[in-house]
């Protein structure tokens, strides 16, 4: 089962594009959400989380990816993804990373 995800916010940076040799490209952005909540002493607090996402395209619209920069609220839907990578932290020892992000199969600016 997947995990879908329905996410509002602000684009933490410009959307990054990388193109691969067989035409294909991947859009990467970041997306601050803002939560706001009261705390036990009554006191407003505001808490952000950031989320990355990646949208997998055949074709990139150019004109859409101009409009994809840091500030603009968007709304993103997708799945929950993880990929692994390893970081070296020294010459003799590196540690296995998992990172999330977001699988956007749908983006629209508000």
């Amino acid at each position: 089962m997947e995990a879908k995800v329905f996410l509002t916010g602000n684009l933490g940076n410009d959307a990054q594009v990388t193109n691969f040799s067989n035409g294909n490209a991947v859009i990467e952005f970041s997306v601050a959400a803002n939560y706001f909540y009261t705390d036990k002493n009554g006191e407003a607090q505001q808490k952000t989380t950031w989320h990355d996402c990646k949208r997998y395209v055949r074709e990139v619209n150019t004109a859409f990816i101009e409009k994809l920069t840091k500030g603009k609220t968007i709304v993103v839907a997708g799945t929950l993804n993880y990929e692994e990578y390893a970081k070296e932290i020294s010459k003799s020892k590196s540690v296995n990373i998992k990172r999330a992000y977001i699988d956007v199969k749908e983006v629209s600016l508000t």
